[in-house]
């Protein structure tokens, strides 16, 4: 058993090293915003700062930028994937990517009953709901996670796989910048939301890896 466990390690060691840095982020952001420690005055210097740098273009971009990773886009987006996993009939990938979605809906969802943290009062956009875990940055990290492992796996050539790591890594990193700018959430937040969506889909491809591995 123990053999087992590290070839395994030993067969998919940066999948596991992203597992555990996307824990560490979450973790930690709980136990600062719970023990109330220094981030707790960081997230109040630049949610009060952050006004330096907000124009009337750069607002209606952020806002813009924020509504398309919202309930609606997140539906859009998962359906034109979905669509596409379906018709190509990688039928195990469409399995991935709804567990990875609705894993990380469930998870956000469980971990904001829990820390009961309220928002930054925003004159942008209204919002309702605890603050913590960023629910936006946290589907922004999952779906573009699922999307790259799904993906990336299938371009043959180098660069077209570094373009889309770079856009699966910009995306949700706009996002949770434009939560933030439009003080809807604090920083500890999005860093929070980032780490569990990057955390669930890295255990869901682990899971399936693993139950591979078994099979072949």
């Amino acid at each position: 058993m123990i053999d087992k466990v590290i070839q395994f390690i030993k067969k998919y060691p940066l999948l596991i090293a992203i597992n555990i840095f996307g824990l560490y982020l979450f973790a930690k952001m709980v136990e600062d915003v719970v023990d109330k420690e220094l981030i707790i005055k960081i997230d109040q210097w630049i949610s009060i700062h952050i006004n330096v740098l907000r124009t009337p273009l750069l607002n209606e971009w952020m806002i813009f930028l924020t509504n398309m990773n919202g309930r609606m886009g997140i539906l859009v987006f998962s359906a034109v994937v979905m669509i596409i996993l379906v018709y190509q009939k990688w039928y195990r990938d469409l399995w991935f990517y709804g567990i990875s979605i609705g894993g990380a809906a469930l998870v956000l969802t469980l971990a904001k009953a829990i820390v009961h943290r309220i928002r930054p009062s925003s004159e942008f956009i209204d919002v309702t709901g605890y603050a913590f875990p960023s629910g936006h940055a946290t589907m922004a990290a999952a779906m573009a996670a699922a999307f790259y492992f799904i993906f990336a796996k299938r371009m043959h050539f180098f660069v077209l796989r570094l373009l889309l790591l770079f856009a699966c890594v910009m995306w949700p990193l706009m996002i949770a910048a434009s939560r933030v700018y439009l003080d809807v959430h604090w920083l500890s937040d999005v860093i929070a939301g980032l780490g569990l969506g990057l955390f669930w889909v890295t255990s869901v491809a682990l899971v399936m890896k693993g139950e591979e591995d078994v099979r072949s």
